[in-house]
């Protein structure tokens, strides 16, 4: 594709029946539901034409709809088949890009809800990168300990992870270890054709584009949750 005048729509899913926490992405955070803090740093760049809001929940809909007042932002409504707990993101994008997007020459940012310290600044950064790069990309952030250190629990005893295992060779000092990354889910850009290709994950021939831990914060469970309370409210967001 050309990787020149670039029109980009913005997909944020944010289905209704989470388990590990209930209904988080609307749960309130530093006075607005999670979702919204995602929505309103797409909505903000100038670069995104068009923000889709994807949920299985009018509820969700008219909610985001009090908080959130812009032409951009429209409405994917999934039926129960599509949002299931079963369900991944890439194979609904995938199964539905004709419905969702209607421009192949269009790329488009996924943008989980479950990421609010994630801020306009950073989807332009890694638009940048896209564009310099002209491949597609991932957001992600470094690992707050070692995974070399890492082992399985078999019964009673254990199984290093990795061969070299410092709990094998007594290579334990933090400083010797590699830095090792992992995705976010806060950022991922990528034509819309792909999506009529058979892509199997969307890390597949795509760049990764670093943020610091407290931005990558990843809300899934209540102490997450809670982690990103206590940043908004030391203002360290």
């Amino acid at each position: 594709m050309e990787f020149q005048n670039i029109k980009y729509v913005a997909f944020v899913p944010a289905r209704s029946g989470s388990k590990r926490l209930p209904d988080k992405n609307i749960k309130i955070l530093a006075g607005k539901p999670l979702a919204v803090w995602t929505l309103e740093a797409l909505v903000n760049t100038n670069r995104i034409d068009k923000v889709i809001f994807s949920t299985d929940s009018i509820t969700y809909w008219e909610l985001i709809k009090e908080y959130v007042v812009s032409d951009k932002l429209i409405l994917d409504l999934r039926d129960s088949e599509n949002a299931g707990d079963n369900v991944k993101i890439l194979d609904y994008l995938k199964n539905n890009n004709e419905k969702i997007f209607t421009n192949v020459d269009d790329s488009f940012v996924l943008a989980l809800p479950t990421a609010p310290l994630r801020k306009t600044h950073h989807i332009n950064d890694a638009l940048d990168l896209y564009e310099s790069h002209e491949k597609s990309v991932f957001s992600a952030a470094e690992y707050n300990f070692p995974v070399s250190f890492a082992f399985k629990k078999t019964n009673f005893d254990w199984k290093p992870v990795f061969d070299k295992s410092p709990l094998i060779t007594g290579n334990t000092r933090s400083q010797d270890q590699d830095h090792v990354y992992h995705p976010n889910g806060a950022i991922y850009i990528r034509p819309i054709e792909d999506l009529r290709a058979n892509l199997p994950t969307l890390y597949v021939d795509a760049v990764p584009y670093i943020m610091n831990e407290i931005d990558s914060t990843d809300i899934d469970k209540e102490i997450d949750f809670l982690f990103a309370e206590s940043l908004f409210a030391f203002n360290l967001k």
